[in-house]
């Protein structure tokens, strides 16, 4: 996916709960976990990525851990970058964020915010927002590198298809002694039907030559014969 496309999406996010993400997915749990996942899996199409709503158990799985990288200088956006904010690192991390940005001395995150409280919950429904961490900030445990699925390229836009041009051609009725390009087309058509128009074949007059091939043509068409071209003739010569 494109990642202006994404950056655009992502901030979508910003001051939204996590009540959307519980009716979802109709679980309460990590909804900092769960909004990335929504993001990297509806919007970026990231079908790989692990349905796994605990920080902790996303960090063991196969598809994080071979993804696993503590530069955290070189994060790009879409990537996904674990935060340990409870002060036991044994429990492994306790929230995550994606990267929206780097600015060059440090890159900004989009959390779904997680508040801790008397009671232990570490969900609530406060708004999601977008935080900076400078490369060296301590809570930072470490990123999944997610660059093979974005690029820097702009998705092609697709260009609205052309109205088909329609236009009227209104045709003369071609009789005997007439002249012009219009008959040099009607000798054309009628010879190529296999019906003469004299010797001189295409000269665009309207002579007793052009006039015997066009009755031979309404005779054979079966419609009336008189010599005069025309909208019934032409057409009959045009379905040729």
């Amino acid at each position: 996916m494109n990642r202006k496309k994404f950056v655009k999406e992502a901030k979508k996010r910003v001051g939204n709960s996590g009540e959307y993400l519980f009716k979802k997915y109709q679980i309460r749990t990590d909804w900092c976990l769960m909004q990335v996942y929504d993001l990297e899996h509806d919007i970026a199409g990231v079908t790989e990525i692990p349905k796994n709503f605990s920080c902790s158990g996303f960090m063991r799985t196969e598809f994080a851990k071979a993804r696993k990288n503590r530069e955290f200088k070189t994060a790009e956006v879409g990537d996904i970058v674990f935060i340990e904010n409870n002060g036991n690192a044994r429990d492994g991390a306790d929230h995550v964020g994606i990267v929206v940005e780097n600015t060059g001395h440090s890159f900004k995150l989009l959390e779904g915010n997680v508040r801790g409280n008397s009671s232990g919950i570490w969900y609530d429904t406060s708004t999601s927002d977008i935080y900076e961490y400078d490369y060296y900030n301590s809570s930072l445990d470490w990123i999944i590198d997610m660059s093979e699925f974005f690029t820097d390229e702009e998705e092609p836009v697709e260009e609205p298809a052309a109205e088909e041009e329609t236009f009227t051609v209104t045709l003369r009725t071609l009789r005997k002694g007439m002249k012009g390009n219009d008959v040099k087309s009607l000798q054309r058509l009628l010879y190529s039907s296999g019906y003469s128009v004299g010797s001189s074949f295409d000269d665009g007059i309207f002579g007793e030559k052009t006039e015997r091939g066009v009755m031979h043509f309404q005779k054979a068409a079966k419609i009336e014969v008189d010599g005069i071209v025309g909208a019934e003739t032409f057409g009959k010569l045009w379905e040729k």
